[in-house]
């Protein structure tokens, strides 16, 4: 089992898969909402959730790796719309704009009209971060570190700061690409040292920073700041409660009024979700998440 972390409207989206794949709404005190999708794609016999995230028309968008696509739904559950190319395509993992490979994660920015689906991809790709409408139009590709010619380095997860920025994880190397209006800007490293795995999870706390959640031997929840230290460690590697193990999905929710911000984390290759405070206390985890 593996999934990720969406919040949007004061709503927790938890997606999951092993081989279908499902997305659930839970409230921030972990009361599950409702489940809203259940797929498994046909051709692969399989599907995943690795990517999820909600656009301002209330939209569900999920990235499908085993299907090589974005899939959109209705948060009543119906399939409303299926971007990229069939799995068992003859193009479906060439790294050539237009053509999504595996994706890891989705991002939506803008409103109406304006609306455009960020995507990430797995691998080490030119290709690998796209910029698509909905609709079918126009597709854009994002240069990594601003090269025509680079690759991107295995992105694991996208997050958006305020209107401007673009936030790209990439495992291979450690670092966080940012971009402001499609375009290279910076890297900020992200290495907690000996006692980090790979990255693997993103998101954004309330004052800009990134927090970023590492698998493997060694897990944990860091933030760092734009110049690459240590701010924070939201969890440290363990089994226990207030530890995490093998996280894969995170999501922030703001301070609201007396209670402070709360990170919620995606650990035990996703059959659990924590929250946390950005000082490292740990409230509990969602009773109702494993059925």
């Amino acid at each position: 089992m593996q999934g990720s972390l969406c919040q949007a409207h004061g709503v927790l989206y938890v997606g999951r898969h092993a081989k279908s794949a499902s997305v659930s709404a839970y409230d921030l005190d972990g009361r599950r909402l409702q489940s809203i999708a259940e797929y498994r794609d046909g051709g692969a016999g399989r599907s995943s959730a690795s990517g999820i995230c909600v656009d301002a028309d209330h939209r569900l968008w999920v990235a499908d790796g085993p299907g090589g696509c974005v899939r959109g739904f209705t948060l009543f559950g119906k399939q409303i719309a299926h971007l990229g190319a069939e799995p068992d395509s003859d193009q479906s993992q060439e790294d050539r704009r237009g053509i999504l490979g595996t994706p890891v994660d989705v991002l939506a920015t803008g409103e109406d009209e304006e609306m455009v689906l960020v995507v990430a991809s797995e691998g080490i790709r030119r290709h690998a971060v796209q910029v698509l409408d909905p609709e079918g139009g126009r597709t854009l590709s994002l240069r990594p570190l601003g090269d025509p010619h680079g690759k991107f380095q295995g992105v694991c997860a996208l997050a958006a700061r305020g209107e401007t920025d673009l936030l790209v994880l990439e495992s291979g190397v450690p670092r966080i690409q940012v971009f402001r209006g499609g375009n290279f800007h910076y890297t900020i490293p992200v290495d907690p040292g000996e006692h980090g795995g790979r990255p693997r999870a993103l998101t954004i706390t309330p004052d800009g920073h990134a927090a970023v959640a590492f698998g493997g031997g060694s897990a944990g929840v860091w933030v760092f700041d734009d110049e690459g230290r240590v701010l924070q460690r939201v969890a440290q590697s363990g089994s226990s409660e207030g530890q995490v193990e093998d996280p894969c999905g995170l999501a922030v929710m703001p301070r609201d009024g007396a209670q402070p911000a709360r990170v919620f984390v995606l650990d035990r290759y996703g059959d659990r979700v924590q929250v946390f405070t950005l000082d490292g206390t740990c409230y509990g985890a969602f009773p109702a998440l494993v059925s």
